[in-house]
Protein backbone atom coordinates (compact mmCIF):
# COMPACT_ATOMS: atom_id res chain seq x y z
CA UNK A 1 0.00 0.00 0.00
CA UNK A 2 1.56 3.30 -0.95
CA UNK A 3 0.47 6.77 -0.04
CA UNK A 4 2.30 9.56 0.03
CA UNK A 5 2.21 12.85 2.04
CA UNK A 6 1.40 15.52 0.05
CA UNK A 7 3.69 18.46 1.75
CA UNK A 8 2.44 21.82 2.22
CA UNK A 9 5.28 23.92 3.28
CA UNK A 10 5.28 27.53 3.26
CA UNK A 11 7.52 30.20 3.43
CA UNK A 12 6.41 33.46 5.38
CA UNK A 13 5.67 36.23 3.00
CA UNK A 14 7.71 38.96 2.78
CA UNK A 15 7.86 41.16 6.17
CA UNK A 16 6.36 44.76 5.01
CA UNK A 17 6.89 47.61 7.73
CA UNK A 18 4.75 50.75 6.67
CA UNK A 19 3.99 49.15 3.72
CA UNK A 20 -0.43 48.33 3.37
CA UNK A 21 -1.29 45.67 1.53
CA UNK A 22 -4.01 47.89 0.31
CA UNK A 23 -1.81 49.70 -2.09
CA UNK A 24 -1.06 46.27 -4.34
CA UNK A 25 -4.93 46.04 -4.48
CA UNK A 26 -5.59 49.52 -5.68
CA UNK A 27 -2.67 49.13 -8.22
CA UNK A 28 -0.95 52.34 -7.12
CA UNK A 29 2.67 49.86 -6.74
CA UNK A 30 3.85 52.60 -9.73
CA UNK A 31 3.23 55.28 -7.78
CA UNK A 32 4.23 53.98 -4.67
CA UNK A 33 7.70 53.10 -6.22
CA UNK A 34 8.02 56.70 -7.39
CA UNK A 35 7.48 58.12 -4.10
CA UNK A 36 9.91 56.19 -2.33
CA UNK A 37 12.99 56.52 -5.35
CA UNK A 38 11.87 60.36 -4.41
CA UNK A 39 12.72 59.69 -0.75
CA UNK A 40 16.34 57.81 -1.48
CA UNK A 41 17.26 60.54 -3.86
CA UNK A 42 17.01 63.12 -1.78
CA UNK A 43 18.16 60.72 1.35
CA UNK A 44 20.58 58.13 0.34
CA UNK A 45 20.89 56.94 3.48
CA UNK A 46 17.27 56.56 4.39
CA UNK A 47 17.34 52.96 5.25
CA UNK A 48 13.80 52.23 5.47
CA UNK A 49 12.87 53.78 2.17
CA UNK A 50 15.40 51.55 0.68
CA UNK A 51 13.74 48.58 2.47
CA UNK A 52 10.03 49.63 1.49
CA UNK A 53 11.35 50.04 -2.17
CA UNK A 54 12.88 46.94 -2.06
CA UNK A 55 9.23 45.40 -0.68
CA UNK A 56 7.31 46.91 -3.51
CA UNK A 57 9.87 45.54 -6.13
CA UNK A 58 9.42 42.20 -4.80
CA UNK A 59 5.30 42.81 -5.25
CA UNK A 60 5.85 43.66 -8.62
CA UNK A 61 8.37 40.60 -9.67
CA UNK A 62 11.31 42.84 -10.01
CA UNK A 63 13.67 40.50 -7.83
CA UNK A 64 16.71 41.92 -9.37
CA UNK A 65 15.90 45.29 -8.13
CA UNK A 66 14.33 44.00 -4.50
CA UNK A 67 17.75 42.20 -3.75
CA UNK A 68 19.36 45.43 -4.53
CA UNK A 69 17.22 47.65 -2.43
CA UNK A 70 17.55 45.01 0.20
CA UNK A 71 21.56 45.49 0.42
CA UNK A 72 21.20 48.37 0.10
CA UNK A 73 19.08 48.77 3.23
CA UNK A 74 21.74 46.56 5.11
CA UNK A 75 24.73 48.51 3.92
CA UNK A 76 23.22 51.14 6.19
CA UNK A 77 21.56 49.83 8.76
CA UNK A 78 23.67 46.08 8.82
CA UNK A 79 20.95 44.85 11.57
CA UNK A 80 18.03 45.26 9.82
CA UNK A 81 16.26 41.89 10.42
CA UNK A 82 13.54 42.32 7.94
CA UNK A 83 15.69 42.86 4.93
CA UNK A 84 18.01 39.68 5.47
CA UNK A 85 14.61 38.03 6.13
CA UNK A 86 12.56 39.28 2.21
CA UNK A 87 16.52 39.26 0.81
CA UNK A 88 16.19 35.24 2.03
CA UNK A 89 12.50 35.17 1.00
CA UNK A 90 13.73 36.56 -2.58
CA UNK A 91 16.45 33.96 -2.92
CA UNK A 92 14.37 30.88 -2.27
CA UNK A 93 12.13 31.88 -4.42
CA UNK A 94 14.80 32.13 -7.21
CA UNK A 95 16.12 28.94 -5.73
CA UNK A 96 19.38 29.82 -4.90
CA UNK A 97 19.11 27.80 -1.94
CA UNK A 98 22.27 28.57 -0.03
CA UNK A 99 22.21 32.28 -0.25
CA UNK A 100 18.83 31.64 1.30
CA UNK A 101 20.24 29.66 4.39
CA UNK A 102 22.64 32.58 4.82
CA UNK A 103 20.37 35.35 4.39
CA UNK A 104 18.42 33.52 7.09
CA UNK A 105 21.70 32.77 9.26
CA UNK A 106 22.29 36.34 9.50
CA UNK A 107 18.55 37.54 10.60
CA UNK A 108 19.07 34.72 13.09
CA UNK A 109 22.34 36.51 14.37
CA UNK A 110 21.06 39.95 14.83
CA UNK A 111 18.16 38.85 16.28
CA UNK A 112 18.36 35.22 17.85
CA UNK A 113 14.34 35.53 18.91
CA UNK A 114 13.21 36.45 15.73
CA UNK A 115 10.76 33.93 15.12
CA UNK A 116 9.81 33.71 11.28
CA UNK A 117 13.52 33.73 10.45
CA UNK A 118 14.10 30.29 12.30
CA UNK A 119 10.90 29.01 10.56
CA UNK A 120 12.26 30.17 7.59
CA UNK A 121 15.42 28.02 7.81
CA UNK A 122 13.65 25.03 8.00
CA UNK A 123 11.59 25.47 5.38
CA UNK A 124 15.16 26.25 3.22
CA UNK A 125 16.89 23.18 4.58
CA UNK A 126 13.38 21.37 4.11
CA UNK A 127 13.81 22.29 -0.20
CA UNK A 128 17.79 21.06 0.66
CA UNK A 129 16.74 17.63 1.83
CA UNK A 130 18.99 18.89 4.72
CA UNK A 131 16.07 17.59 7.30
CA UNK A 132 18.15 17.28 10.07
CA UNK A 133 18.62 21.34 10.25
CA UNK A 134 15.54 21.68 9.25
CA UNK A 135 14.16 19.64 12.50
CA UNK A 136 16.43 21.99 14.53
CA UNK A 137 15.40 25.40 12.69
CA UNK A 138 11.52 24.10 13.31
CA UNK A 139 11.77 23.14 16.72
CA UNK A 140 13.61 26.33 17.65
CA UNK A 141 10.69 28.53 15.94
CA UNK A 142 7.93 26.63 18.45
CA UNK A 143 10.58 26.97 21.56
CA UNK A 144 10.00 30.79 20.57
CA UNK A 145 6.44 30.32 20.27
CA UNK A 146 4.81 27.63 21.21
CA UNK A 147 1.54 28.35 19.65
CA UNK A 148 3.37 28.68 16.02
CA UNK A 149 0.95 26.20 14.41
CA UNK A 150 2.56 26.55 10.68
CA UNK A 151 6.17 25.89 12.65
CA UNK A 152 4.30 22.39 14.75
CA UNK A 153 2.55 21.38 10.87
CA UNK A 154 6.24 21.60 8.94
CA UNK A 155 8.27 19.86 11.65
CA UNK A 156 5.50 16.58 11.55
CA UNK A 157 6.04 17.36 7.40
CA UNK A 158 9.45 16.67 7.97
CA UNK A 159 9.63 13.94 10.51
CA UNK A 160 7.42 12.16 8.04
CA UNK A 161 9.80 12.59 4.97
CA UNK A 162 12.62 11.25 8.02
CA UNK A 163 10.38 8.19 8.63
CA UNK A 164 9.89 9.08 11.84
CA UNK A 165 6.44 8.30 11.93
CA UNK A 166 5.72 8.99 15.86
CA UNK A 167 7.77 12.13 15.86
CA UNK A 168 5.43 13.10 12.98
CA UNK A 169 2.35 12.08 14.44
CA UNK A 170 3.37 13.96 17.62
CA UNK A 171 3.53 17.11 15.84
CA UNK A 172 0.68 17.36 13.69
CA UNK A 173 -1.16 16.53 16.87
CA UNK A 174 0.09 19.64 18.13
CA UNK A 175 -0.71 21.59 15.20
CA UNK A 176 -4.35 20.42 15.86
CA UNK A 177 -4.19 21.29 19.74
CA UNK A 178 -3.76 25.25 18.50
CA UNK A 179 -5.86 25.33 15.51
CA UNK A 180 -8.40 22.46 15.26
CA UNK A 181 -9.73 23.58 12.08
CA UNK A 182 -6.27 22.58 10.00
CA UNK A 183 -7.21 20.27 7.60
CA UNK A 184 -4.51 19.04 5.84
CA UNK A 185 -3.04 18.31 9.22
CA UNK A 186 -5.95 15.72 9.58
CA UNK A 187 -4.94 14.37 5.99
CA UNK A 188 -1.26 13.61 7.19
CA UNK A 189 -1.88 12.15 10.32
CA UNK A 190 -4.07 9.80 8.52
CA UNK A 191 -1.26 8.88 6.00
CA UNK A 192 1.25 8.85 8.89
CA UNK A 193 -1.15 6.22 10.96
CA UNK A 194 -1.57 4.54 7.80
CA UNK A 195 2.52 4.34 6.90
CA UNK A 196 1.78 2.57 10.64
CA UNK A 197 -0.32 0.02 9.68
CA UNK A 198 -2.79 1.19 11.77
CA UNK A 199 -5.76 1.57 9.45
CA UNK A 200 -8.69 2.50 11.53
CA UNK A 201 -6.59 5.13 13.39
CA UNK A 202 -5.61 6.62 9.56
CA UNK A 203 -9.52 6.49 8.20
CA UNK A 204 -10.45 8.61 11.13
CA UNK A 205 -8.27 11.23 10.52
CA UNK A 206 -8.69 11.50 6.66
CA UNK A 207 -12.59 11.16 7.26
CA UNK A 208 -11.97 14.68 10.20
CA UNK A 209 -10.11 16.18 6.81
CA UNK A 210 -13.02 15.71 4.62
CA UNK A 211 -15.33 17.10 6.79
CA UNK A 212 -13.19 20.39 7.18
CA UNK A 213 -12.52 19.89 3.44
CA UNK A 214 -15.16 17.90 1.11
CA UNK A 215 -13.24 18.26 -1.79
CA UNK A 216 -10.10 17.16 -0.58
CA UNK A 217 -9.30 14.57 -3.23
CA UNK A 218 -6.03 13.47 -1.49
CA UNK A 219 -8.13 12.69 1.52
CA UNK A 220 -10.82 10.77 -0.91
CA UNK A 221 -7.88 9.05 -2.32
CA UNK A 222 -5.98 8.03 0.49
CA UNK A 223 -9.44 6.65 1.79
CA UNK A 224 -9.73 4.39 -1.32
CA UNK A 225 -6.38 3.08 -1.12
CA UNK A 226 -6.66 2.39 2.73
CA UNK A 227 -10.31 0.09 1.86
CA UNK A 228 -8.78 -1.51 -0.78
CA UNK A 229 -5.92 -2.47 1.55
CA UNK A 230 -8.12 -3.79 3.89
CA UNK A 231 -10.22 -5.78 1.77
CA UNK A 232 -7.45 -7.63 -0.29
CA UNK A 233 -6.15 -8.58 3.63
CA UNK A 234 -9.62 -10.10 4.01
CA UNK A 235 -9.68 -11.77 0.96
CA UNK A 236 -5.95 -12.75 0.89
CA UNK A 237 -6.59 -15.52 3.42
CA UNK A 238 -6.98 -19.31 2.90
CA UNK A 239 -10.41 -21.02 4.26
CA UNK A 240 -9.30 -23.98 6.23
CA UNK A 241 -10.62 -26.93 5.21
CA UNK A 242 -11.25 -30.53 6.82
CA UNK A 243 -10.10 -33.55 4.86
CA UNK A 244 -12.07 -35.77 3.17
Amino acid sequence: MKIYIIVVLMLLALVNMGYSQDQVKNNSLDAAINEFRQAVEKNPTYAEAHYNLGVVYSEKGMKEDAISEYKKTLEIEPDFVKAYNNLGVIYYEMDRLDEAAEAMKKAIAASPQYVEAHYNLGIIYYKKKQYNEAVVAFKKAVELNAKFEKGYYNLGVTYASMDAMDESIAAFKKTLEINPRYSDTYYNLGVAYAKKDQLDEAVKFLQKALEYNPDDYKSHFALGVIYQAKRKTKESGIEEKSPK
